[in-house]
């Protein structure tokens, strides 16, 4: 199961509010975008309401991530964290194989 920490979920809930989604029941959907280069994507985050099968994550009683069943599940190893920059907290996914940082 994908793991997102407490300060990944702070993030979450900040992003959230920063786009001025009010609605508790509307999430940041996690969505991997194609690349040309095999193996490769970049994660984005968009507005979505949760649809059947998504992994959930809830702070402060409002959804802050929505995370589709079978990019769950390839992420099953993976933890969501978040780490200081000067212009805020950058979320980051951490897999079991990395050794240094992770996916931005």
């Amino acid at each position: 199961m994908l793991t997102v920490t407490e300060r990944a979920k702070e993030t979450l809930a900040r992003l959230k509010r920063q786009s001025q989604i009010e609605d508790d029941d509307v999430g940041l959907r996690l969505s991997l975008a194609a690349s040309l280069e095999p193996g490769q994507g970049q994660f984005g985050l968009r507005a979505d309401r949760e649809a059947r099968g998504d992994q959930v994550v809830e702070y402060g009683g409002t959804k802050v991530l929505l995370v589709e069943e079978e990019l769950a599940d390839a992420l099953s190893d993976a933890t969501i964290d978040a780490e200081p920059t000067e212009r805020g907290d950058d979320l980051i996914i951490k897999t079991e194989n990395d050794h240094e940082g992770g996916a931005r």
